[in-house]
């Protein structure tokens, strides 16, 4: 006699089965979501490496962030620090995370602010910030007090002025990975720290949706001389590492 699953039996199957998708989903979507960072730590010391060949090439001083130029249909542009490492790199798919790969388009940011040119290598897609403190002016690496403290460039997007206190050009990291953000710093090498949400949300220079975290390791916790506390919220890698009285933080000056 031919036996059939009752109908009992067969939804305990179906629960069991989704009990397991519940618990194993989270864990597939975090293991895919640890490949993307490794991807992007990669990224990060190729684009370190690129900009410490540069340094030796360009008498010990970073490329700035990004200065005016003309192209060569002779319109205003902006030739930025991702075209200065270029020649090093010869992959501008290093300077995209695969989390998060189309963050911001630099030559479309340019133009909505009034560049005919826009970004004068047509720089598009872009997913990393710089440590503009250091690269807008140039800053000579002999300068710099701690260089694997400092940060150069890490995961992040560019702010419009609005929520979040963000301005304009305000460069606040993106915790894509697991609240992990990976970041290069100005000795080559390159690392992850840890962020959390503010709960606050602004936007990016295309108008897309920006949220804040809030750096929670490292030098970037906190500005030199400002007592450590739960309220302190910095969300970009802006200033040079130092020491005081309360250990790492960051100041303006190298």
């Amino acid at each position: 006699m031919k036996r059939a699953f009752t109908l009992i039996e067969l939804l305990v199957v179906i629960a069991i089965i989704a009990i397991l998708a519940a618990i194993l989903f989270p864990v597939f979507a975090r293991a895919r979501e640890k490949a993307r960072q490794t991807s992007c730590l990669s990224n990060m010391k190729q684009m370190g490496t690129a900009s410490m060949m540069y340094v030796q090439d360009y008498d010990e001083r970073f490329p700035l962030s990004y200065y005016q130029s003309v192209n060569a249909a002779g319109q205003p542009c902006y030739f930025t620090f991702l075209a200065a490492v270029e020649p090093y790199v010869k992959n501008r798919q290093i300077y995209q995370c695969p989390s998060e790969p189309k963050a911001m388009d630099i030559d479309a940011g340019f133009r909505g602010l009034g560049v005919p040119g826009g970004e004068c290598g047509a720089f598009t897609w872009a997913s990393y910030n710089f440590n503009y403190a250091l690269t807008n002016i140039g800053a000579a690496i002999a300068a710099i007090e701690f260089p694997a403290e400092t940060a150069l460039a890490s995961d992040g997007n560019l702010a419009l002025p609005g929520n979040c206190g963000f301005g304009l050009f305000d460069s606040p990291v993106q915790a894509r990975h697991n609240d992990i953000v990976n970041a290069c710093y100005a000795d080559g090498h390159a690392k992850t720290f840890t962020a959390k949400l503010s709960g606050c949300t602004g936007a990016n220079i295309n108008g897309n949706a920006l949220k804040q975290y809030c750096v929670t390791s490292g030098a970037y916790t906190r500005w030199c001389n400002q007592e450590p506390g739960p309220s302190v919220c910095r969300d970009e890698l802006w200033g040079f590492a130092k020491q005081d009285q309360w250990g790492w933080c960051t100041q303006g000056a190298p």
